[in-house]
């Protein structure tokens, strides 16, 4: 069911589906809650689910010109009050990972269990930052030409040639977002603060689930990351890159979804 909240002025966009236990999805950076579909379907028949529109992508506004993860988290958090969600699991791709701690953060007594699906909780660093810099100038210039190149490169390269129709739907879906909400989501991925503490410190169930040639997020640093609790589960799905929902469905809903029940 589609369903909407006013935050700051602007309309967040979200689904909600299925009773029992709240399942939180958040996507990732270029994309919309529509990602979630095929796991949201799945997944209500034993949680209620709940996939959002994080500002500036998919139907949300943009409340400005950088959407900070704690802005971001907000909003989630709105949309979850509105639900009367007391406790939930949260599950975040890329980008939904890093508002997913800061949620953890913020928000500590909503959070049950918290999942890190293709995502970190390191901040830029700085070559990194002046990449995303490089990559603002990119869109500024010509938004498709970007989108167009940066989606396919989210892929494992052996992965691309059978997966040309769901990666065609990705840059669909990129292209219709606003200059503005995508600028303000990479100086929001700029400026976002370490989060390592948090998901150590937790008092919460952690998982991360990485692919194996993901070129987006280094597989030293989540097993760096992992190795700093014991109770922090690691699952490295082989032979995929960033986006395992797509690369490795079944794989990844498994992984999530045993998450969930357990």
């Amino acid at each position: 069911m589609r369903k909407t909240i006013e935050y700051k002025g602007v309309e967040v966009v979200y689904s909600h589906i299925g009773v029992g236990q709240p399942v939180v999805l958040l996507h990732g950076f270029l994309e919309e809650r529509s990602m979630w579909d095929g796991y949201a379907e799945r997944l209500s028949s034993e949680f209620q689910v709940i996939t959002i529109d994080l500002l500036g992508q998919g139907e949300s506004g943009n409340v400005g010109y950088t959407h900070s993860m704690e802005e971001h988290a907000a909003a989630v958090a709105t949309v979850l009050f509105t639900e009367c969600v007391e406790k939930c699991t949260v599950i975040g791709h890329s980008m939904g990972g890093y508002v997913a701690l800061t949620l953890a953060e913020k928000q500590p007594d909503l959070i049950s269990n918290l999942a890190l699906f293709h995502s970190t909780t390191y901040p830029d660093l700085e070559e990194k930052k002046k990449d995303r810099e490089r990559v603002i100038g990119l869109v500024q210039r010509n938004k498709s030409v970007y989108v167009n190149a940066a989606i396919p490169s989210l892929f494992a390269e052996d992965s691309r040639a059978g997966l040309k129709d769901e990666i065609q739907r990705v840059i669909d879906i990129a292209n219709g977002f606003s200059d503005q909400g995508i600028i303000a989501n990479i100086r929001g991925m700029m400026a976002r603060k370490n989060g390592t503490k948090t998901l150590k410190e937790g008092d919460f169930r952690k998982l991360i689930i990485h692919g194996e040639l993901d070129a987006v997020i280094s597989t030293n640093d989540v097993k760096d990351i992992a190795a700093l609790s014991n109770d922090i589960r690691l699952e490295i799905v082989p032979n995929i890159g960033h986006m395992g929902h797509l690369e490795a469905p079944e794989k990844c809903f498994e992984l999530l979804a045993d998450f969930c029940r357990n």
